[in-house]
C-alpha cells in the first residue's frame, strides 16, 4: 500500500507557515532551517488503518519507529534537537494486522532531509584596485553552501553613513569583485551568503578607493577579534616544515645564524629555534638557503626569519602588531565525504546517474571534487568529473556503452592537499532495458 509523504516545515510556536515542499518518493534532499517539522501523508488506497513513521540519521542502515497517525491524521509531527541528515520512511497496517512493507529491512526512504540551522561565515577583506576602484575578496564556510546558485553570495555596498546599499552582480563561483563605485570618499561593504537551508551569514568592511588605498592589516582565522585580516597562506599537510629563504645585504662579516619567529594572533611573538650559519663570504649568501622545523598543532602561524650578522648585529625581533614574513597553515586533517544517494534516471531521465553527497573541511577549495567509477573497488578507477565546485550534486550522462554495475567514488581535496573520499557500499546496477513477452500460441493442456 502505496503512501506519498510531503515535508512541511512549521514554527516551533505555531506561529504558522513558512515553507512547502512536496516531494515524490526517490527525490533528492530538501534543506530546511528550522527543526520542527510537519509531514503530511496520502493513502493511495483503501483498508489503511494505521500509518507508521520511520526515521535513520545513518544513511538507512537502522530504522527508529518515531510515530504513529490513523489515515484521517494525514500527518505526522517531528522534531530534532540537533541538526543532521535525517531519512524517512513509511509502513502502513490493515484491518488484519497486515503490515506493508513487513520489515523495517524492507524500508525504502521516502523523504530525505537535511536539517540546518547554521550561518555560512563569512570573512571579507579590502584589496588593492586601481584608481578610482574598489576592490574586496571573501571567504565563506559552510556546510550546504552551493555556490552554483544565484543567490549564493550577495555583495552590496554605500558611502559610510549612507542609508540604501547598491548591489553588485557576482558571477557564479567567484570570491572577489572590482567596481567603480562612482563616488568619493569611503565604502562599507558587506557581503551575504545564503546556504541551500536558507540561512544567511554576513561580514562587512569599510574600504577605500584607488591604488593609493592602504591595504588592510593581517587577521590569522586562528584569532578572531586580534585587529589582523588577511587570507594570503601557504597551506601544508605536515607539522614538519621544510623552508626555503634568501639572504641579501651580507657583509663582510657573513651570516652566523638565523632565527625563526613565530605569531599565532599577531599579540606576541616566540623564537621557535636558532639556526647556526657558518657563512664566510657574501658570494656563498647567492645560493638559497633551507630549514625545517616543526610544530605541535593545527592552525595559523605567521612566520619571520630574522638574520644575524657575524659580530652578531641583526633586525630587531618581531614585536607585538608587527606583520609576519608571510602566513602557513598547518592542516592534516582529511575533508569529511559522504554520498548521500546514488539515483539511477528513468523516463526522460534515462542514461544519466545522479550523484549527492556532502564533503565538510574547513579548507574546502572552490573546485575541491572529483567523481569517478571502477567495477572493483581495488581496480582502476575511470574518472567522472574532476575539479568541480562542492554543489553537492552532479548528473552524469552515462557513456555507451553503458558499463552495468560498478561502485562509485566521491573525493574531496582541501587546500593543504589532504584527500578524503567515500565510496558506495555496493554497486550501483545500471540495467534499462525493459523486457516484453508476447504469446506465440496457444495449445490444450497437456499437449
Amino acid at each position: 500500500m502505496r503512501v506519498k509523504l510531503l515535508l512541511m516545515c512549521i514554527l516551533a510556536a505555531g506561529l504558522g507557515w513558512v515553507g512547502a515542499y512536496a516531494q515524490e518518493p526517490g527525490a533528492g534532499v530538501i534543506f530546511f532551517q528550522l527543526r520542527s517539522f510537519k509531514i503530511p501523508f496520502k493513502t493511495e488506497q483503501r483498508g489503511v488503518v494505521q500509518v507508521r513513521l520511520y526515521v535513520s540519521t545513518d544513511q538507512g542502515r537502522r530504522w527508529h519507529y518515531t510515530a504513529t497517525a490513523a489515515p484521517e491524521d494525514q500527518q505526522f509531527r517531528f522534531s530534532t534537537p540537533t541538526d543532521g541528515y535525517f531519512w524517512f520512511a513509511v509502513q502502513t497496517m490493515d484491518g488484519q494486522g497486515k503490515l506493508f512493507p513487513p520489515t523495517t529491512e524492507d524500508l525504502r526512504p521516502n523523504l530525505r532531509v537535511i536539517v540546518d540551522t547554521v550561518p555560512p561565515v563569512v570573512n571579507v577583506q579590502a584589496l588593492q584596485a586601481p584608481a578610482g576602484q574598489a576592490g574586496v575578496s571573501w571567504n565563506v564556510r559552510d556546510d550546504n553552501l552551493d555556490l552554483a546558485l544565484p543567490d549564493a553570495i550577495r555583495v552590496e555596498y554605500r558611502p559610510v553613513g549612507g542609508v540604501n546599499w547598491i548591489p553588485l552582480a557576482v558571477p557564479p563561483g567567484a570570491n572577489q569583485i572590482f567596481w567603480n563605485p562612482q563616488a568619493n570618499g569611503p565604502l562599507e561593504v558587506r557581503v551575504q551568503a545564503r546556504d541551500r537551508a536558507g540561512n544567511i551569514g554576513e561580514d562587512k568592511i569599510n574600504v577605500g578607493q584607488g591604488a593609493g588605498a592602504a591595504a588592510p592589516p593581517f587577521n590569522n582565522p586562528a584569532g578572531p577579534g586580534d585587529g589582523f585580516k588577511d587570507m594570503d597562506r601557504k597551506y601544508v599537510n605536515n607539522k614538519q616544515i621544510s623552508l626555503s629563504y634568501e639572504l641579501r645585504e651580507v657583509g663582510p662579516s657573513g651570516v652566523s645564524s638565523v632565527e625563526l619567529w613565530y605569531t599565532q594572533h599577531g599579540k606576541s611573538w616566540n623564537k621557535l629555534t636558532d639556526y647556526p650559519i657558518d657563512l664566510k663570504s657574501p658570494l656563498d649568501a647567492r645560493e638559497t638557503k633551507k630549514l625545517t622545523f616543526e610544530v605541535n598543532d593545527e592552525g595559523v602561524y605567521g612566520i619571520s626569519l630574522i638574520a644575524k650578522n657575524g659580530v652578531g648585529l641583526g633586525d630587531r625581533p618581531p614585536q607585538p602588531g608587527d606583520r609576519p614574513q608571510f602566513w602557513i597553515e598547518v592542516d592534516v586533517t582529511k575533508p569529511v565525504v559522504q554520498i548521500q544517494d546514488v539515483k539511477v534516471g528513468a523516463g526522460f531521465d534515462k542514461g544519466k546517474l545522479t550523484i549527492d553527497w556532502k564533503a565538510t573541511d574547513k579548507n574546502l577549495g572552490f573546485n575541491p571534487i572529483r567523481l569517478s567509477f571502477a567495477e572493483d573497488k581495488t581496480g582502476t578507477w575511470q574518472t567522472i568529473a574532476d575539479k568541480l565546485g562542492n554543489t553537492g550534486r552532479y548528473i552524469w550522462r552515462m557513456p555507451e556503452p553503458r558499463p552495468f554495475q560498478f561502485y562509485v567514488k566521491v573525493e574531496a581535496i582541501d587546500r593543504a592537499g589532504n584527500v578524503g573520499e567515500a565510496i558506495t557500499l555496493e554497486r550501483v546496477k545500471v540495467d534499462l532495458s525493459q523486457p516484453k513477452a508476447t504469446p506465440l500460441d496457444i495449445i490444450p493442456g497437456g499437449q
